[in-house]
């Protein structure tokens, strides 16, 4: 199968997760092979806050401080 980079390069995006090709937009990249370690950093760095709400989700952050008197 012989298809172009550009071909390639939107057929891996688009297997990817949606919250990743969202990040993907923002960034320009010409080759297929410096592409596929971003979504890589980006998967890490979604990961990193998902993991911060939930070790922090305990109230103290969710209260105002009128609330705490």
């Amino acid at each position: 199968m012989h298809e172009n980079e550009e071909s390639k390069i939107a057929r891996f995006v688009s297997g990817l997760i949606r919250e990743i090709q969202n990040v993907l937009e923002l960034y320009e990249y010409i080759s297929l092979e410096k592409l596929v370690h971003l979504p890589i950093k980006v998967e890490s760095q979604l990961l990193k806050k998902t993991s911060f709400k939930h070790t922090h989700n305990d109230g103290f952050y969710n209260l105002s401080w009128k609330d705490k008197k």
